[in-house]
């Protein structure tokens, strides 16, 4: 039993993976979220979808941090990270824009994060 306890600790015990599973699951719910919110005009929906966005920059910054302490500045994966980064605020850019038109489209973005989370973060994720 003390086995077990110990592995199961030894899994949680690396932040870095928790944290990305935690931020795949908020960049997945704010994808789900803003397909709703296309659809609806409840501000309770847009809250959530903001604070999921957030939140899911948030968690990559860290990891993009912890990923530069643990294996320094090399330039591809920082390469990667940076261009990540630039289609979630080119993503920010086109919502803020307001247009009616760029709205219909931006569901593609949303789905473009989810898929740059698990590519990027889950290439370059320190160990």
């Amino acid at each position: 039993m003390q086995e077990v306890l110990l592995d199961l600790i030894s899994i949680f015990s690396n932040i870095s993976i928790v944290l990305a599973s935690i931020g795949l699951i908020i960049a997945t719910s704010s994808f789900i979220s803003g397909l709703q919110l296309v659809k609806a005009a409840s501000r309770i929906e847009g809250r959530i979808h903001k604070f999921n966005g957030i939140a899911t920059i948030a968690i990559y910054a860290v990891l993009f941090i912890l990923s530069i302490v643990d294996h320094g500045f090399r330039l591809w994966p920082i390469i990667g990270w940076l261009s990540g980064l630039s289609i979630v605020l080119l993503k920010l850019k086109i919502v803020r824009g307001r247009k009616k038109r760029a709205r219909k489209y931006i569901s593609w973005m949303g789905a473009c994060l989810v898929l740059i989370w698990l590519y990027i973060v889950y290439i370059h994720i320190p160990l």
